[in-house]
C-alpha cells in the first residue's frame, strides 16, 4: 500500500492529538463510524446533475476526518496501553462496517450506477478479508497489494474535489471501477502469497 510508507510521519503528525484528546479508543472508534455515516449519506443525496455538489466536498470532508479518527483510535490505544484483541476486533469491524457505508451511500445515490457501486463494495471487502485471513490461518496481516485502506481513504478524499471542480468525466463512477478492478486483482495477488507462505 502506497499510504502505508508514510504512517510513520502520520503517528507523528497525530501524537500530540492523541496526548491529549479526552476520548479513549473505543470513543474515537465510534465517532469514526459516525463521520463514515455521514460521509455516505453526503455521497447518496448528490444528484445526478450535481445542482447540490457542495454535498461531495462534505462528503470528502467527512471521509477525511473518518481517516484521520480510524488512525487516531489505535495511537490513543497504544500510548495507553489498552491494546487488546478485543479493540482488534471492534477496529477491524467497524473498518469494514464504515467502508459498505462510505461506498453504499455512493451506489445507492444518484451519480454512478449502482452495479458498478456494488462491484466496488465487493472488490474492498475481498481485499480485506484476504488480509484478515492471512492473518486467521497463521501466515501474518497481509497489507500487500494496491489500494489497501489508507489508499482508498485518500482517493475517496481526492476524487469527490476534483469531480466538484470539473464534471467533464463522472471521476466517481470512475473510481468505482478502479475500486472493483484494482481491489479484485489485489485480492488475488493477496491470495497467492498467503498460499505460498503457508506452502513452505
Amino acid at each position: 500500500m502506497v499510504a502505508d510508507d508514510y504512517r510513520d510521519f502520520g503517528t507523528k503528525l497525530l501524537n500530540p492529538i492523541a496526548v491529549n484528546i479526552p476520548l479513549g479508543p473505543m470513543g474515537i472508534s465510534i465517532l469514526s463510524l459516525v463521520t463514515a455515516i455521514t460521509a455516505g449519506y453526503s455521497f447518496y443525496i448528490v444528484d445526478a446533475d450535481l445542482n447540490n455538489k457542495i454535498w461531495l466536498l462534505i462528503g470528502g470532508a467527512m471521509v477525511f476526518l473518518t481517516a484521520v479518527l480510524d488512525a487516531l483510535d489505535g495511537i490513543v490505544a497504544r500510548l495507553r496501553d489498552l491494546s487488546s484483541k478485543r479493540g482488534d476486533l471492534v477496529d477491524h469491524t467497524l473498518d469494514r462496517v464504515a467502508d459498505i457505508i462510505i461506498l453504499g451511500g455512493i451506489a445507492l445515490g444518484s451519480i454512478v450506477d449502482i452495479e458498478v457501486g456494488f462491484a466496488a463494495i465487493i472488490g474492498v471487502l475481498m481485499l480485506s478479508y484476504m488480509g484478515t485471513q492471512a492473518q486467521a490461518v497463521g501466515a501474518g496481516r497481509e497489507y500487500a497489494g494496491l489500494l489497501g485502506r489508507a489508499d482508498r481513504l485518500i482517493v475517496l478524499i481526492i476524487v469527490p474535489i476534483i469531480y466538484y471542480f470539473n464534471q467533464e468525466q463522472n471521476y466517481m463512477e470512475l473510481m468505482c471501477y478502479m475500486f472493483a478492478i484494482v481491489c479484485t486483482l489485489s485480492a488475488f495477488y493477496r491470495f497467492n502469497r498467503i498460499w505460498a507462505e503457508l506452502k513452505e
